[in-house]
């Protein structure tokens, strides 16, 4: 191993020769890609982790896929996914448990959570998957956490305002994620896996000094991320949180209907802010992915009109797709 790399890589080494199963070597493969500096003194270095990497992940295909049972054992699932990462005992179990039918472990003390936790967030007639997950440390980054907070929809960043090590936790957070080239933003500006968009839930609003502990937050974050503050014990603060994801998100209901036929009212199909028509026909059938002539899209209005597969949809339109 070269002399001018960090400590971190050297940590991150060390965790994937530890490592037993395929799919944990793979992750820690990719954690020592995220933190290798790049310079010329590791362009072999680094050539090699990716060889290394794709010959992994094809023996981890050919296995069948993960079968350790210490990966991701749950699928995508719902009209977004939504992640909620923190440090210990900020109450991300509580918010999952307030907020879904999931039954994570909730206790007072810290490290209840040791693996993944879905669970669904109904609102009206679509559900949104939060995932609740084992805190995040200075020495120490969840198995499977990075790959699944750059793969999901948005991230929750779940803080006690009960604590006074508050900015101090999440200095360390965005600073063990900033490492692996990930960033934490309001709003992205491409569309690269490196912008993760996030949201600051700022729990335990009612304990003792929270204003003045939100208020230093604030201070810490305005530039860069939207604060919500809520406690896990009021269930009507919870029950609020799908709704606010909804809007946050975007996210576009679009029904369906046969020419002849009344709309689908019962199952929308569900598109992220910026869905086209061709997104929504990717997820009725390949068929109409492929074939679309025209659709006929109706919009708050009793007369349709005629629109390409590139117009992009709206929350409640109907569409009629012809082939």
């Amino acid at each position: 191993m070269p002399t001018n790399v960090t400590p971190e890589y050297k940590r991150a080494e060390d965790a994937y020769r530890d490592a037993k199963s395929l799919d944990e070597k793979v992750e820690r493969l990719q954690d020592m890609i995220s933190v290798l500096p790049k310079h010329k003194g590791t362009d072999h270095l680094y050539a090699d982790l990716k060889r290394r990497l794709a010959r992994l992940k094809r023996e981890l295909d050919s296995s069948g896929g993960r079968k350790s049972g210490r990966g991701v054992d749950f699928v995508r699932d719902g009209a977004a996914q939504v992640v909620l990462i923190g440090p210990p005992n900020s109450g991300k179990s509580s918010i999952i448990a307030a907020v879904t039918h999931a039954h994570p472990e909730v206790a007072d003390y810290p490290f209840t959570t040791t693996k993944l936790m879905p669970g669904m967030a109904s609102f009206q007639d679509i559900q949104i998957q939060l995932i609740d997950t084992p805190p995040v440390t200075k020495d120490h980054m969840p198995m499977h956490l990075l790959g699944l907070v750059r793969s999901a929809d948005a991230v929750l960043i779940v803080l006690d305002l009960a604590s006074d090590s508050i900015l101090d936790d999440l200095e360390m957070l965005l600073l063990s994620f900033k490492n692996r080239h990930t960033h934490f933003v309001r709003q992205r500006t491409d569309n690269t896996h490196d912008q993760i968009l996030s949201r600051i839930l700022a729990n335990k609003s009612d304990t003792p000094d929270a204003e003045e502990r939100l208020s230093l937050l604030r201070d810490m974050v305005s530039d860069t991320l939207d604060i919500m503050p809520i406690t896990s014990k009021r269930e009507d603060e919870v029950l609020r949180l799908p709704e606010i994801l909804f809007q946050w998100l975007g996210i576009a209901r679009v029904y369906t209907k046969i020419p002849g036929k009344k709309a689908d009212r019962d199952h929308p199909f569900t598109v992220l802010r910026g869905g086209t028509v061709d997104d929504i026909c990717h997820l009725v059938h390949r068929d109409f992915a492929h074939k679309l002539k025209f659709a006929r899209l109706w919009r708050k209005s009793d007369t349709p009109i005629t629109v390409s597969r590139n117009e992009i949809v709206e929350d409640g339109d109907i569409l009629e797709l012809h082939l």
